[in-house]
């Protein structure tokens, strides 16, 4: 396991005087002004790059914690985002070639792409774990699928009359003509509950 060092300042209250809630303010000039209060954070090495191989990074945030990976943390979420999904959706996935110039075109535009974004996503995870388990001498694909898929279909029949058709475990369908089965009586079952289940009723023969 390979170790990499990551050192932190943090200083706090540092006096903003060109922040405001909603942007930068001339008011800043007036004798009246009180400016907000940031907290930075200085990075003087960044996983164990050599001191000398760039500038320090400073992140500014108003988080009130006074842990010094308060505010590294938080700009590594948000380079997350940033790097993994909005560059992404906008290079790759043409995010800001919206085919309406308008709000309801913008917005369907937006879910499309971030839904095509996720089932890929989903995809590239399912198939390096098919990879994987392929790696490993495990079955995998449609061939797998199949097999599942028959074994749980392996006990049912389909019963034809007239223009209806049911399918039906292969026990429900003896309960149904009359056959007496000892481990499914024991266990409640009968011609009327499988009947219940298929919202049927029994035709009365008189």
């Amino acid at each position: 396991m390979e170790e990499r060092k990551t050192t932190v300042v943090r200083i706090r209250a540092l006096p903003c005087d060109w922040w405001k809630p909603d942007g930068s303010t001339s008011a800043a000039n007036a004798k009246s002004f009180e400016p907000k209060l940031v907290n930075a954070t200085v990075v003087l090495r960044w996983d164990g790059a050599p001191k000398d191989a760039e500038k320090e990074v400073v992140i500014l945030d108003t988080d009130p914690s006074t842990d010094p990976f308060a505010g590294f943390d938080g700009y590594d979420d948000r380079s997350l985002i940033e790097n993994t999904c909005n560059r992404e959706a906008k290079e790759s996935w043409f995010l800001e070639h919206h085919p309406k110039r308008s709000e309801a075109g913008m917005r369907v535009h937006a879910y499309f792409v971030f839904t095509c974004m996720a089932l890929v996503t989903a995809f590239r995870l399912h198939q390096q774990q098919a990879e994987e388990a392929e790696s490993r001498g495990e079955e995998t694909g449609i061939g797998r699928f199949r097999r599942q898929l028959e074994a749980a279909n392996r006990d049912k029949v389909i019963v034809f009359c007239g223009d209806h058709f049911g399918i039906f475990r292969n026990w429900e369908v003896f309960l149904l003509v009359g056959v007496s089965l000892r481990e499914r009586t024991l266990m409640g079952e009968s011609a009327q509950t499988v009947l219940a289940r298929c919202r049927a009723r029994r035709a009365n023969n008189s």
